[in-house]
């Protein structure tokens, strides 16, 4: 019972965390939130140590962490996080588990999640209980589709693969429904994990005694990268400022300079993310939850990644926007993609899917314009990046470009350049959020993305289509 006992601290003056928040120079809820993450590695241990063994208090073990937790952070508005929950149960109870089930707690949930917004959104970043209620919104609906799924695979349907890993034949207890919300190592900032994962974890499916000590070890190692990315941000952040950018001073600098050093805070900027991701999944493999399957034919090796976040390797080398999207928030993208583009299935035209998730993926981060902003970038590039890849591939230059070493290396670093960039232009919006700050950001950078991905389907992929039909005829008459 941490969180009660430091808030009963707080009442008679004695909470060291205002003292810590000021040393360190953060706020006191941005305090309470590492804390409250670093906490799920000792909470993973003690249910090891002494409540795994007993099958009833699982549970109850879970929802009691979480809770404390909860209240440790939010106080008494905890409580919003806790009625969707029971919504969805006596939801699914009433309507069944079928499509109106899945209508309904899909919209009531983002009702509720814009309404909190409303109540508290400002133009800084804010920690109040809207954001574990953002992870608990997809978790619900997520957990919706799959009772929905179990249903139909009863009926003798057809699922796809990925469907039949998260359906669920039977509808989970109250209990079950609660401890899967309030999970204490992912309630606050995820990952998102499937009710599925969660069932086959209580009900020991995951192999937990046959070799403890290899997810104990991964455990440790992503507790390591995740304090050296949080260090990395608080020193990134330090050099590479928002407030820098939003000054006038910013505007005297050459375009050049304002170009890299907007792309530079995007990527610390990022590591704030990271590094919450690195924690939690060091609980989360800690507590055994990471569980996914074993490798090779002889079942001796097991994976543990199964909450993994972040692709450190592949986030770090991106040298194109897809590399971004592949391996930051997996998790959400892995949901963007089950539980919306493919359920889009029927509009019959994939921009079009894309463009929907991606308003979907903006209107469940809040209100403010910078969001949409952000996401608008993303689709833009990706239907460039998409473009450029299918007409480049289809010629021999392409393949004779990556094979030749002393254009390769140029080349990478061109295209690590642009990644770097134009993250920075994408993200300002998202960080700013209200539209007067990122467009003041915009005119500093001359809108050069706007000049280079708004005008691509109709200027610039004519133009490239007809130069290189004109070389390829031009190369015909040649030989």
């Amino acid at each position: 019972m941490f969180g009660v006992a430091l808030c009963l601290l707080d009442v008679i003056g004695l909470n060291p965390i205002p003292f810590i928040a000021g040393i360190i120079g953060a706020t006191v809820p941005a305090v309470n939130l590492l804390i409250s993450i670093l906490l799920g590695y000792p909470l993973a241990i003690i249910y090891h140590k002494y409540v795994r063994k007993t099958v009833e208090l699982r549970n109850l073990y879970f929802i009691v962490t979480g809770m404390d937790l909860a209240y440790f952070n939010f106080g008494t508005s905890m409580y919003h996080n806790a009625i969707p929950a029971i919504v969805i149960y006596l939801s699914t109870a009433c309507l069944g588990p079928g499509k109106m089930n899945v209508i309904f707690t899909f919209a009531f949930n983002m009702i509720y999640l814009l309404a909190g917004y409303v109540m508290t959104e400002s133009e800084d970043y804010d920690i109040t209980w809207t954001m574990p209620h953002c992870v608990l919104t997809l978790k619900l609906i997520a957990l919706s589709f799959d009772i929905w799924d179990g249903d139909k695979f009863l009926k003798g349907e057809e699922l796809s693969k990925n469907n039949l890993q998260t359906a669920l034949p039977t509808q989970p207890t109250f209990l079950e429904l609660i401890g899967f919300v309030y999970f204490p190592a992912c309630f606050l900032v995820g990952p998102i994990f499937s009710f599925r994962r969660y069932k086959d974890y209580i009900t020991d499916v995951f192999p937990l005694d046959t070799a403890p000590e290899v997810y104990e070890e991964l455990a440790l190692k992503r507790l390591f990268q995740g304090v050296c990315y949080l260090a990395a941000y608080q020193i990134g952040v330090s050099v590479f400022s928002m407030k820098s950018m939003l000054s006038d001073e910013f505007r005297d600098t050459s375009i050049f300079y304002r170009h890299f050093y907007c792309g530079l805070w995007a990527h610390f900027a990022l590591y704030k993310y990271i590094s919450c991701w690195l924690l939690t999944e060091a609980a989360c493999i800690r507590f055994g939850l990471s569980f996914n399957g074993f490798v090779g034919p002889v079942k001796t090796l097991t994976k543990w990644d199964g909450c993994n976040n972040i692709k450190l390797m592949r986030f770090e080398s991106a040298t194109r926007f897809q590399h971004y999207i592949d391996s930051f928030n997996c998790n959400t993208n892995h949901f963007a993609s089950e539980y919306v583009y493919k359920r889009l299935r029927f509009l019959g035209n994939r921009n079009l899917s894309q463009l929907i998730t991606l308003a979907f993926l903006a209107l469940w981060h809040g209100t403010q314009s910078g969001y949409y902003m952000t996401f608008l970038n993303e689709f833009l590039i990706m239907v460039m990046e998409k473009d450029i890849e299918a007409i480049l591939t289809k010629t021999a230059f392409y393949d004779k470009m990556w094979s030749t070493p002393y254009v390769k290396y140029p080349l990478y670093v061109i295209l690590k350049t642009y990644t770097i960039v134009f993250m920075g232009w994408s993200l300002a919006p998202f960080d700013v959020k209200s539209f007067g700050k990122w467009w003041s950001i915009y005119s500093s950078l001359y809108f050069s993305g706007f000049i280079l991905f708004l005008p691509w389907s109709f200027v610039y992929k004519p133009m490239i289509i007809k130069l290189l039909k004109r070389n390829a005829a031009s190369h015909s008459k040649a030989s």
